[in-house]
């Protein structure tokens, strides 16, 4: 290969990957903007069906019922599980930091494509444990019966 095909495959790859990242963020954009402004749609009334009743139409999941005490003590449960994850995942970051400086000083160039890759793993187990909340409040948002 010529110097000038390595530099335009690496501008061509760059410039693919600027690309898919505006895009990908423009979706994000989209997305985002109309799951906050959504309003429910008006449901049709649907046609009286032969055959049995749902006994299930109209309710919805509550652990309020077991009592208050059982309410707070699975949040905080599920609250330590969580905090222990984050903590997890920023433990394996920062280690993986250091594998990846490690292998910078000896000069290793498969010590560093390894550290590389557990770092952008661990990046993605902490944005992971972070997107956690946001994705369930999108999935209640949108399966919510209307009020």
């Amino acid at each position: 290969m010529t110097p000038s095909t390595t530099t335009s495959n690496r501008s061509t790859r760059a410039l693919l990957r600027a690309v898919v990242i505006g895009a990908l963020l423009l979706m994000m954009l989209f997305i985002g903007n109309h799951l906050a402004y959504a309003q429910p749609l008006p449901t049709p009334t649907p046609a009286p069906q032969p055959g049995p009743a749902n006994p299930f139409d109209g309710v919805s999941p509550d652990l309020g019922v077991l009592g208050p005490a059982l309410n707070s003590t699975w949040k905080r449960i599920l609250a330590a599980i969580w905090g222990g994850c984050f903590a997890a995942a920023g433990v394996y970051l920062v280690t993986s930091f250091l594998k990846l400086k490690k292998a910078r000083n000896r000069g290793m160039s498969s010590d560093l494509s390894d550290a590389s890759e557990d770092v952008k793993f661990s990046l993605y187990c902490l944005a992971g444990v972070a997107a956690v909340s946001p994705i369930f409040g999108a999935v209640l948002l949108l399966v919510q019966p209307a009020a």
